[in-house]
């Protein structure tokens, strides 16, 4: 198995073009039989970003289908819906042979002139990175530390369905759509810890084994400029749980508290029980 790192999920996200509006990339199933669905997005963001040139993503919505096999090269098809002066909008839809696995909805723009801004973080005083937990969730040339949390998936951590994660990168791309690509990856991977967090008993550390999760979908809004140096701030509130869903909210921001992006996802907690056939583990979500 090839290691998981920076620079090869930066080449995972250049989607490699076959004319304007048909592209092929590769995956990193990271030693499961699934592709995250946050970097099957960020490939649609690239996707978009390539087919409509000297435009910016302004956001990108997805819906994960059906489960995509890291062993299969994804395809993607850009289908225009409206091209204006400013605005364009277009469908991604990513598929496998003959298999649809992710829809996705992007929005594009010419960046403008402020008229108003506000950018900065309203919300309480963090504690920075210095002071959270360092996370094993390997990726070579990626840091990743959590605030107030030793353990985010042991389900005796109890605690406000919030998590801040801080995250820092050996490599920032050059490119603006391989910035908003790599802003985007990391969108997919503790909402759901966080929905769990409230609730005594269950945790991460369960996901596969006795509980079913899955992402379902996840919405990412970029906000002027997507550059940064050094640490960025995942916030995470999940502002719903129940009837075998979760819903979070985030925000993504410098170590300063400058807004770069904003993020939605829903998931699914379910019991294995009331799947009916389950699939095999390595391929759960």
């Amino acid at each position: 198995m090839t290691e998981s790192s920076l620079d090869r999920m930066i080449d995972i996200f250049d989607v490699t073009p076959i004319d304007r509006t048909r592209f092929t990339g590769d995956s990193d199933g990271g030693g499961r039989r699934v592709v995250d669905g946050s970097q099957i997005l960020a490939q649609c963001v690239v996707a978009a970003s390539k087919s409509f040139p000297g435009r910016t993503v302004r956001s990108a919505h997805a819906l994960f289908v059906a489960v995509a096999d890291p062993e299969k090269a994804l395809e993607f098809t850009v289908t225009p819906v409206r091209e204006g002066r400013s605005f364009a909008s277009a469908t991604v839809a990513v598929g496998q042979g003959d298999r649809t696995c992710v829809t996705c909805t992007v929005l594009l723009d010419r960046p403008q002139a402020d008229v108003v801004r506000h950018d900065t973080w309203t919300g309480p005083p963090v504690g920075g990175p210095e002071s959270a937990y360092p996370v094993d969730m390997p990726l070579r040339g990626r840091e990743l530390r959590i605030e107030d949390v030793p353990d985010y998936g042991d389900p005796d951590e109890v605690g406000p369905p919030i998590l801040n994660a801080w995250l820092r990168y050996d490599t920032v791309p050059p490119r603006d759509e391989l910035r908003r690509a790599l802003l985007t990856h990391f969108t997919g991977h503790l909402a759901i810890s966080t929905t769990m967090r409230p609730h005594a008993g269950i945790g991460t550390s369960q996901a596969h084994h006795t509980v079913s999760t899955a992402v379902m979908g996840i919405a990412v809004h970029f906000h002027e400029p997507a550059e940064w140096d050094g640490w960025l701030r995942y916030h995470h509130e999940s502002t719903f749980a129940g009837a075998g869903m979760s819903h979070v909210r985030g925000q993504i921001l410098t170590e300063d508290g400058r807004l770069v992006a904003s993020f939605t996802q829903d998931g699914m907690i379910r019991p294995f029980e009331a799947q009916g056939a389950a699939m095999p583990t390595e391929s759960r979500l």
